[in-house]
């Protein structure tokens, strides 16, 4: 479970991320479902997070 630390309205709540990993042909599927996004965060810019986040631990996890 996680909540931010803000005082933003559109902000508070609890969200939930379920984390799935699946074999895939030369590596592994990652599908990460969100429960209780709150208003304020934009569905993409979730998405474009998490993008992000994955791409920087292929790096890392690649690099050895």
């Amino acid at each position: 479970m996680v909540e931010f630390e803000t005082t933003d309205p559109t902000l508070l709540g609890e969200m939930t991320i379920t984390i799935s990993l699946a074999n895939a042909d030369g590596g592994t599927d990652v599908l990460a479902v969100h429960d209780g996004l709150p208003r304020g965060v934009p569905t993409d810019d979730n998405e474009a997070g998490w993008r992000e986040s994955l791409e920087k631990l292929a790096v890392l996890v690649e690099a050895g």
